[in-house]
């Protein structure tokens, strides 16, 4: 047992480190403009190209040992070589500190629900096999990738193999809570209890206390994370347009991120209209052409590419299950009739009507329209799921103001009408999440929480700093602390007791022949394709599939029946 976990305990620190080191490497070479010194931020851009270069790479080849070991040490040499300016105390206590506490968040042996059924598979497929077109019809979880998958991809290494495959949300939960203290210290320092400190606070306390379980994560929870570092950043630019070289690659490479992991989030390009409003009504319009020549603006473009084509080789459409993005006679493609029926079903999905015990008399068309779902999404999932994190918001919000309630200051705050600017597009893409897709990992942790943290921490901003401010912070930072580490012993506890998971023996979570269905699949597949001679433009398996070679690459056609 102790060098199984010395092992993963290495190996999990190695990585961390090697991420840091790409993104030390990324900054210099494209001299963006992040100090070296915000290590969290550091780390974001690393997670930012090695998904880039990931997606690049898989139209090319498979992520197998000897790539990912290449690419782990490049990452490592690259942070050897700038040892002298990111490796300083302050930022080694803060990497070891952060990533100790979460690593035992990374002891899992229960995963997510969608874990075996598509998340593992669709990782697996990237480390065994370059792109193969027209994936996305052997399993419907394939038709909406998301770049943690390929994140994930690049940490299978020998011994470890498919273990480190939640790695991609310990990096965005580690570097987040990075950049968050870093801010909070910062604040403290300067002794400033603005808005901006209440709300990295705020997050620091909602992260920790409300998405400790990294198992749970999936592809939804990272992103939201990334949102509300986004919003911190974006509002709190228009009365800081002095730090606005250093603030923008941020902005990009979180929004960049964001929509590369969950494709639906592309709505939040909505607050560029706040953004460029107040660019322009503050006479900063040079900032636009400074917006244009950021070389990271354009590596995001890449990425954005770089999605859209994975959608296309895998589905037929261009944003998978938007009907209207599909494109007619492609061979590999997704018919529309089918793609129509999976965007009825997700809606179905999200509207309490699918799920154990979610069953309903009505067809999936007929109970998605009209809010006939209504009375059956309260009663399943509004007064379970949204009442308790309701009431747990309530409960964060009721516990600051008691701590922080003083006399009140006069308050000079310029950036509060372009909060209400954001808070206005807050509530309409909170109409939007409830008419289309109503469950809380579709959007809705983050668009409540921001309804509810933004006016807070502007109440909260408008008292007085008293003589034991530090020290209710020092305290509050403790207590979150004790939380997450609390309830992820209980939870290994759990899973001792109920799955009968044996932790005393290795830290590897379940898996079964579930897992591997697809590559099973693939590897029948690839056989055939194969064997196939040069001459022969389709082979067949005479069950499920025309298996063509097209732009180089094996090509998946479903037989019509």
């Amino acid at each position: 047992m102790v060098s199984n976990y010395l092992i993963f305990l290495l190996s999990y620190f190695l990585i961390v480190l090697s991420v840091v080191g790409h993104g030390v490497l990324a900054i210099k070479l494209t001299k963006t403009n992040i100090s070296l010194e915000e290590i969290g931020f550091v780390g974001l851009v690393g997670i930012f190209f090695l998904i880039l270069y990931s997606y690049f790479t898989h139209f090319f080849i498979s992520h197998d040992y000897i790539h990912n070991i290449v690419f782990i040490i490049i990452g490592l040499v690259s942070i050897y070589h700038f040892r002298s300016k990111i490796l300083i105390k302050k930022n080694l206590i803060f990497l070891f500190s952060i990533f100790s506490f979460i690593f035992l968040a990374f002891i899992i042996f229960k995963t997510h629900d969608d874990f075996g059924y598509y998340h593992f598979p669709y990782s697996y497929y990237l480390n065994k096999f370059p792109m193969t077109i027209g994936i996305g019809q052997l399993n419907h979880g394939f038709r909406t990738p998301s770049s943690i998958f390929y994140l994930n991809s690049l940490f299978y290494l020998p011994y470890l193999e498919y273990y480190l495959y939640h790695m991609g949300a310990v990096l965005v939960l580690g570097f987040s809570n990075i950049i968050l203290i870093s801010n909070i210290k910062n604040h403290l320092d300067r002794k400033e209890n603005n808005q901006f400190f209440f709300l990295n606070l705020l997050a620091f306390i909602f992260i920790n206390v409300f998405f400790y379980r990294i198992a749970e994560h999936g592809t939804d929870r990272s992103a939201q994370i990334l949102i509300f570092l986004f919003f911190i950043y974006i509002l709190s630019l228009r009365g800081n347009y002095k730090n606005f070289d250093n603030i923008l690659p941020k902005l990009i490479i979180l929004l960049s991120i964001i929509i590369s992991l969950k494709s639906f989030y592309v709505l939040y390009f909505i607050f560029i209209i706040p953004f460029i409003y107040y660019i322009i009504k503050d006479d900063e319009v040079y900032l636009i052409y400074k917006i244009l020549k950021n070389p990271i603006l354009y590596f995001s473009v890449l990425m954005g590419i770089c999605v859209i084509l994975v959608y296309f080789f895998n589905t037929g459409c261009l944003l998978y299950p938007v009907q209207q993005t599909c494109i007619s006679g492609i061979e590999w493609g997704i018919p529309n009739s089918e793609v129509s029926a999976l965007n009825t079903h997700y809606q179905w999905w999200s509207k309490a009507g699918g799920g154990p015990g979610y069953s309903h008399e009505l067809e999936k068309e007929l109970y998605i329209k009209d809010l006939k779902w209504l009375s059956n999404w309260i009663d399943r999932y509004f007064f379970n799921k949204m009442s308790d994190f309701l009431l747990g918001l309530s409960f964060i919000s009721i516990i600051l103001i008691t701590i922080f309630k003083s006399k009140k200051k006069i308050l000079k705050n310029k950036n509060f009408n372009m909060n209400l600017f954001y808070y206005c597009l807050m509530i309409f893409l909170l109409a939007e999440w409830f008419f289309n897709h109503p469950a809380l990992r579709y959007g809705g942790y983050i668009i409540f929480t921001l309804i509810f943290f933004i006016p807070l921490s502007y109440l909260l901003s408008k008292y007085e700093t008293s003589k034991n401010f530090r020290f209710k912070v020092v305290i509050l930072f403790f207590l979150v602390t004790s939380i997450f580490v609390g309830r992820n012993i209980d939870r290994i506890v759990y899973e001792q007791v109920f799955y009968k998971a044996n932790f005393k023996q290795n830290m590897l979570f379940f898996t079964d022949k579930k897992h591997f269905r697809i590559d099973n699949k693939l590897k029948n597949l690839s056989k055939i394709y194969n064997n196939c001679n040069s001459d022969i433009i389709e082979c067949s398996n005479n069950q499920d599939f025309i298996i063509k070679k097209g732009y180089g690459k094996m090509i998946l056609i479903k037989i019509k029946n």
